[in-house]
């Protein structure tokens, strides 16, 4: 059964009625958990949380853990980026006379220094390209850690995400250099990995890799390590999923905005159990 997934108060109080220290706090995290780790970037979200409340006062402190609290938009990458999304937020920006990008939730990109819109780097997240020449932009470009991409013409999707770089083309072809190794050519219809373990090139369906574009999360013979990480753009709190959760395979259609249904959905498809823990976390853990 999925715990009640209401954020408890501020004050977290023990059987006594007294406050609770951060440290007997994470006793009682690690003990709802059976002894699994959070890991040590919640932990040092709790003990900021700790310290801005010290420091500012409830009502500031409340503020600032809000935005600590929230993962991915805040990466230090993101500092730098001209134009960022937030969690559940989709943004579309012109490139040029035709051309568009759509940014996916938790996505941030800078322009390159002078080579107007059509340039742009993509620091985290997803950005899907419609790419349309004219005489001003004959072409754009989306550099990312592991290499660069450049299309004249045609649709693609670059993701940036955990150490992965994507490159997925859609009716066109996209000449892609990477950082390490010869340019090549990436068909249409077909995606690439230049990350972690170099180029792995793979046949695609369109539909189904840009179906957040409708809300829509679809994963065929994947992972549940895949499908959080999918979700996890749309939630606005932390999700965890333990390395045996993670490898279990899973197939389906989940909600990206709905994902209290989503998250609902896996305990009831897939053996894991659901739980809604303090400060937004969620964690999701095999069944034994």
């Amino acid at each position: 059964m999925v715990s009640d997934p209401k954020r408890p108060t501020d004050s977290s109080q023990g059987g006594n009625g007294q406050s609770l220290s951060v440290e007997q706090q994470l006793e009682r995290l690690r003990a709802t958990l059976g002894g699994q780790s959070l890991g040590d970037v919640y932990l040092r979200r709790v003990r900021r949380r700790t310290l801005l409340r010290r420091g500012l006062g409830v009502a500031a402190g409340a503020a600032c853990v809000g935005g600590v609290l929230t993962g991915p938009d805040l990466l230090s990458g993101d500092l730098r980026a001209d134009i960022r999304t937030r969690h559940g937020e989709t943004q579309q920006l012109a490139l040029g006379a035709r051309s568009t990008a759509t940014l996916a939730p938790c996505s941030a990109i800078t322009f390159a220094a002078g080579g107007g819109r059509s340039a742009f780097t993509l620091l985290h997240g997803t950005v899907l390209v419609e790419s349309r020449p004219d005489a001003a932009s004959p072409f754009v470009q989306v550099a990312t850690r592991a290499g660069t991409i450049r299309a004249r013409a045609g649709d693609f999707m670059v993701q940036r995400d955990d150490g992965r770089t994507i490159v997925t083309a859609h009716d066109d072809a996209l000449a892609v250099m990477p950082m390490r190794g010869p340019q090549m050519t990436l068909p249409a219809s077909h995606a690439i990995d230049l990350e972690p373990d170099g180029p792995r090139e793979r046949a695609i369906d369109w539909g189904l890799a840009t179906s957040w574009r409708n809300g829509m999360l679809i994963v065929e013979n994947g992972t549940l390590g895949e499908v959080v990480t999918g979700l996890a753009p749309y939630c606005r709190g932390s999700l965890y999923i333990t390395p045996r959760a993670a490898r279990i395979r899973a197939s389906g259609v989940f909600s990206l905005n709905d994902t209290a249904r989503s998250l609902l959905q896996l305990e009831e498809i897939f053996p894991v159990s659901v739980r809604h823990l303090p400060f937004g976390v969620v964690t999701i853990n095999a069944m034994t």
